[in-house]
């Protein structure tokens, strides 16, 4: 082989690992289902409160961000269900973890107005996987991924 071919195999080989080394852009919904995930929650404590006249369903919670990158708001699903089992409320709800950094953790509550929690009742707090791009894009914190363009 010549100076010359070996400079063109060089130049070929790094024209190749550039271009696949970029590869594919992450979308604003993969980003924001990526870092979502990268939250833990643990419910620390339920309880009903009277505000304003109205019964009001508090939930205690502790978020830890085990990313890399903050999130300042995270969109979950809290649920009611009766002794029986049988679900009296589900109501998505969006956590403020505008202090929350990675790596750490944080005490968030969360309300939910004329939910009344009976003895016998199970509070759940999930975090939904696997939503569709539109759901994603319906959440509070998609706006601030979307406009971010990206780490």
């Amino acid at each position: 082989m010549t100076v010359r071919g070996a400079c063109r195999l060089i130049a070929g080989v790094a024209a190749l690992v550039a271009v696949l080394g970029c590869g594919r852009r992450e979308a604003p919904e993969e980003r924001l289902d990526r870092l979502r995930l990268a939250h833990d929650l643990r419910p620390l404590g339920s309880t009903t409160v009277v505000r304003d006249g109205e019964p009001t369903l508090v939930v205690d919670l502790l978020v830890a961000n085990q990313g890399a990158e903050a999130l300042p708001g995270l969109t979950v699903l809290v649920r009611l269900r009766g002794a029986d089992g049988v679900e009296k409320v589900g109501r998505r709800v969006t956590l403020d973890l505008s202090g929350l950094r990675p790596g750490m953790a944080q005490q968030v509550s969360t309300s939910l107005e004329g939910v009344t929690l009976g003895d016998r009742d199970e509070v759940t707090v999930e975090l939904e996987t696997r939503l569709p791009a539109e759901v994603l894009r319906s959440f509070p914190e998609y706006a601030a991924v979307a406009g971010s363009g990206g780490p």
